[in-house]
């Protein structure tokens, strides 16, 4: 929030609530101590320790129940369905918003201005090859071809009811449950420069944590132990909207 302008002086009641509504904060100690967790309902969403994810990746998951369950919590494995549809969901949805967004930055207005441009054709060109980095570029093509008007209906339109379903699964489940628990990835960690060069692998590891993305939800992520080769694996906690705190005081409690 800008001070310098004289608002503050003159109104700072007024500033003081504006700032409580667009700046961010993170909960404190004493909102961690009013978020009793009590004895909580948890999901393990069975979809997301099933085909595909590798054994040490499930075991682990698998014993992190174990942990809540020894906390005092329930746990109980949960149907999410429209979990097979996330990913492409999410690679069509994700694409065409970064495609709409990034138009803005055309060397004119924001981002990079090619140096060496002489025509506004040759400013809009190069600025945006000079200015985004190859993924950058290949998100930008499939983002325009899925809201290219032969294909919008097709694709764009199908993936955001698909969407809507995904959404409609999460709040079921939030009808019992008070979060839900999974592996961050199918597969520990990447060894450091592993996979750079095969996109499609790299995409197939969000299969597990772009759900809770699309709709919307807080989650957190945890250490949750190593392969037996060295390599880290995680542990996700998802939670309802505006419950942030609340998941953030069960991660604590889980660290401890």
């Amino acid at each position: 929030m800008n001070r310098k302008n004289g608002y503050v002086d003159k109104f700072p009641e007024l500033m003081a609530e504006l700032e409580k509504l667009v700046l961010p904060t993170a909960p404190t100690e004493a909102e961690f101590s009013a978020a009793k967790l009590g004895r909580l309902k948890i999901g393990l969403i069975r979809e997301f320790i099933g085909e595909g994810v590798e054994k040490e990746i499930k075991q682990n998951t698998l014993d992190f129940a174990a942990k809540l369950r020894a906390l005092g919590h329930t746990v109980e494995e949960v149907d999410l369905p429209m979990t097979k549809y996330a990913l492409p969901v999410y690679y069509i949805v994700t694409p065409a918003e970064l495609s709409s967004n990034l138009a803005r930055y055309d060397g004119v207005r924001y981002g990079l201005r090619a140096p060496n441009a002489k025509t506004l054709t040759e400013v809009y060109g190069q600025s945006r090859d000079q200015g985004f980095v190859a993924e950058n570029k290949r998100r930008i093509m499939i983002g325009a071809f899925v809201l290219s008007s032969g294909y919008f209906d097709a694709y764009y339109l199908q993936a955001q009811k698909a969407r809507t379903l995904l959404i409609r699964e999460f709040d079921k489940l939030f009808e019992t449950y008070d979060f839900l628990i999974g592996p961050v990835a199918p597969t520990p960690a990447f060894r450091l420069g592993e996979n750079t060069t095969d996109h499609l692998k790299m995409y197939m590891t969000d299969v597990v944590s772009v759900p809770a993305s699309l709709a919307g939800l807080p989650a957190i992520s945890l250490p949750n132990g190593e392969t037996s080769d060295g390599l880290p694996i995680g542990v996700q906690i998802i939670g309802q909207q505006k419950d942030d705190a609340r998941l953030l005081a069960l991660a604590k409690e889980c660290e401890k």
